[in-house]
């Protein structure tokens, strides 16, 4: 019982505390550990778990054909496609002048064709497809519900159209008017009198138009309005906080569970 339990708790205690500490110290032994030593053996283990992983691949796809389940006919193609890689990663170059090991970028070898023919083509249309399924994903998830779903549905109309040829082409003056009309039915909504709502669309779209016809039209002026503009300041400034934000948590995160780990309170690596 004490190989299962209390041998691997003290290892993964030690080697934790050996780990975090050697962020805070300059003692050239332990930074050698935590900068080479501790990298190196985390890179042997995921070699060995990518070989166990792709045999448990393997075995799992060749059961679904021998036994026919659902979407078998998939499956057949998985494991050939696991087996050629095989082939051409370890036992075939297919260019006798190139050594190994370099075959895997080079020209002329089979595994170099595998990837320019068969996965780049492959990658470009699986992402080419999650482009729509983003599209749809967020028309399902933005619905109008409250105010921080209508700032979502904004923003993602913003970026979308932005960051395409098409919205380069559609003048900042268009949402100027745009924003009068949208404007005009707040103001109806607000104060439930259509003198005032009148009011407020005929002096914004005559303001509008005068500043327009005084500043010749130019297509991206003002330059609040233009999507280009506006979608670059959404991706740099609202986005990047929203990110870091996340990236803080995750930090935060991992330093909790790596603390339950060092602790001894998180025991799942040994199946409790």
């Amino acid at each position: 019982m004490i190989w299962k339990r209390q041998i691997p708790i003290l290892i993964v205690t030690v080697i934790g505390f050996i780990t975090l500490f050697g962020w805070f110290t300059d003692q050239p032994q332990i930074k050698s550990f935590v900068d080479d030593d501790a990298t190196q053996w985390f890179d042997i283990l995921a070699s060995f778990a990518i070989f166990l992983g792709g045999f448990n691949l393997l075995k799992l796809q060749t059961e679904k054909i021998f036994k026919k389940r659902d979407g078998w006919e998939y499956s057949i193609f998985a494991v050939l496609g696991f087996i050629f890689a095989i082939l051409a990663g370890f036992i075939i170059k297919g260019n006798p002048d190139v050594v190994w090991g370099t075959h895997v970028t080079a020209k002329g070898t089979v595994f170099k064709w595998m990837f320019t023919y068969m996965v780049a083509p492959m990658q470009a249309t699986m992402f080419a497809l999650l482009a729509f399924y983003v599209a749809s994903a967020s028309y399902r998830a933005f619905r109008i519900r409250n105010f921080e779903a209508t700032l979502l549905l904004v923003s993602g109309i913003i970026i979308m159209i932005g960051r395409v040829p098409l919205g380069s082409s559609i003048s900042s003056w268009f949402f100027l008017y745009l924003f009068i009309l949208i404007g005009g039915i707040a103001v109806n909504v607000l104060f439930k009198n259509k003198r005032y709502t009148a009011i407020f669309v005929i002096s914004g779209l005559i303001l509008v138009t005068l500043s327009g016809y005084l500043m010749g039209w130019p297509l991206d002026k003002p330059g609040v309005f233009y999507l280009p503009y506006l979608q670059e300041w959404i991706y740099k400034y609202p986005n990047v906080a929203g990110a870091r934000s996340i990236m803080i948590g995750i930090g935060l995160g991992i330093f909790g569970t790596s603390i339950r780990y060092i602790l001894g309170i998180e025991k799942s690596y040994i199946g409790e």
